[in-house]
C-alpha cells in the first residue's frame, strides 16, 4: 500500500469550503496517511482549474460551474456553501433595515479576482479586488466595502460583531462546489481516499 501511496498529495480548494469540513479531513487523512506530505493551496475559480492542469495539485475545489476543460474531470459535490452579503459593523449600510441591490452599486465593492486574466466583468461601482475570500474578509472587517463572503468563513474567522450580513433580498445564497481533478494524473491511494470524503461529506 504504501509503494502506491503518493508521497506528496496537493490539495487547491476554495474558501466557500466549511473550516469545519476541512478540519475532520485533515485529522483522519493524518491518521490514514501519516507519511504523505500534505500540502494546502487556497485558490478559486480559474486558479484552481489552472492549478490542476499544470499538475501543481492533484485535486481542487471550486464554486460549481456549467463547463471545464476537456482534461478536467469533474464531481458535483452534496455538500453547499452559504453565501452572504457583509459590510463591517462601521459602515454606513450597516445602519439599514434593508439594502436594495442597487443601493450596493453606490458603495465600493469588495470582489474576488483570480491571478489568471479572465475577461474583466463590468462594475456598477467602485471596486477593489482580491484573489480570495479570507483577504475580501479582512478588507471588509476594516470597512473598505461590502462583500460577499461566505457565511461559514465569517463565522470562523470575523471577530465577533465586525461584521454585519445585510439584508438583500435574494440573500443569503446557496452555492454548489464541484470538485476537481486531472484526468491525465488522476489522484493515487491518499488522493482518491480524500475524493471519497468529500464526495460523503454534508
Amino acid at each position: 500500500l504504501t509503494a502506491q501511496t503518493e508521497a506528496r498529495l496537493t490539495f487547491v480548494l476554495s474558501d466557500t469550503l466549511n473550516p469545519d469540513v476541512l478540519e475532520d479531513l485533515m485529522n483522519q487523512f493524518d491518521r490514514r496517511f501519516p507519511h504523505t506530505e500534505f500540502e494546502c493551496l487556497i485558490g478559486e475559480e480559474e486558479d484552481v482549474i489552472d492549478l490542476l492542469q499544470k499538475e501543481r495539485a492533484q485535486i481542487g475545489l471550486t464554486e460549481a460551474r456549467d463547463s471545464y476543460p476537456t482534461g478536467i474531470g469533474v464531481t458535483r459535490l452534496p455538500m453547499q456553501t452559504r453565501m452572504a452579503i457583509y459590510v463591517s459593523t462601521t459602515h454606513p449600510l450597516a445602519e439599514q433595515h434593508e439594502t436594495q441591490a442597487g443601493e450596493l452599486h453606490g458603495w465600493r465593492e469588495l470582489r474576488l479576482n483570480t491571478y489568471l486574466e479572465r475577461e474583466p466583468s463590468l462594475a456598477r461601482g467602485p471596486v477593489w479586488s482580491a484573489p480570495n475570500y479570507l483577504l475580501l474578509l479582512s478588507m471588509a472587517v476594516q470597512g473598505f466595502g461590502w462583500c460577499a463572503l461566505p457565511c461559514a468563513l465569517v463565522d470562523e474567522f470575523a471577530a465577533a460583531k465586525s461584521l454585519v450580513q445585510l439584508n438583500v433580498p435574494g440573500w443569503p445564497r446557496t452555492i454548489a462546489i464541484d470538485l476537481l481533478w486531472n484526468k491525465r494524473s488522476p489522484p493515487g491511494v491518499a488522493g482518491s481516499w480524500l475524493r471519497q470524503y468529500l464526495q460523503d461529506a454534508r
